[in-house]
């Protein structure tokens, strides 16, 4: 996978041409938090958007949270809104892509999320149904800039170390 380096983070060169096109059409200049959060969420109508950073923010489906101090950077700046974009679109594919790679081990998620922090560093979080329906298993994992082609295996790596360990538990 070919990346590119915006402000500081590495995104897929996919996801960085898909983000600068969109902001090309965008119409007007500054946006607010909100604006920013409705063109996220727009571009991905398959994901709860939201400024909400909190692991295990919802109980269902897929969550991308953003940090409000980058929603508001974004707004004012076109290449941070450009390395929003991209950071989102990475986010989704790699949520996308473990929850393929779960469904084929008889693995549910029942929900997970990715959280892009104040300087664009980002963390994930999973809850999952063990294939013997025993019960769910929560898992939180930091999802490093030099690892981003390799998102999916992260999370899916995770979830297998949890699994392993029994001492965690699963909570019914």
């Amino acid at each position: 996978m070919s990346v590119a380096n915006i402000n500081g983070s590495v995104v897929s060169q996919s996801a960085y041409q898909q983000a600068r096109a969109s902001v090309a059409n965008m119409q007007g200049g500054n946006l607010n938090a909100g604006g920013v959060l409705a063109a996220i969420q727009q571009q991905n109508t398959n994901v709860n958007v939201s400024n909400n950073t909190s692991a295990f923010s919802g109980n269902t489906g897929m969550h991308l949270g953003i940090h409000p101090a980058f929603l508001r950077r974004a707004g004012n700046d076109p290449e941070e809104m450009v390395r929003l974009k991209a950071l989102a679109i990475d986010h989704v594919d790699a949520m996308s892509a473990s929850a393929r790679s779960f469904a084929s081990q008889g693995i549910t998620v029942i929900a997970q999320g990715s959280v892009i922090h104040e300087d664009g560093t980002s963390s994930g979080w999973l809850i999952t149904r063990s294939p013997d329906l025993r019960g769910e298993r929560r898992t939180q994992f930091e999802l490093p800039e030099s690892d981003r082609p390799s998102w999916a295996e992260i999370m899916q790596e995770s979830i297998e170390r949890a699994m392993a360990d029994e001492s965690s538990g699963w909570r019914i």
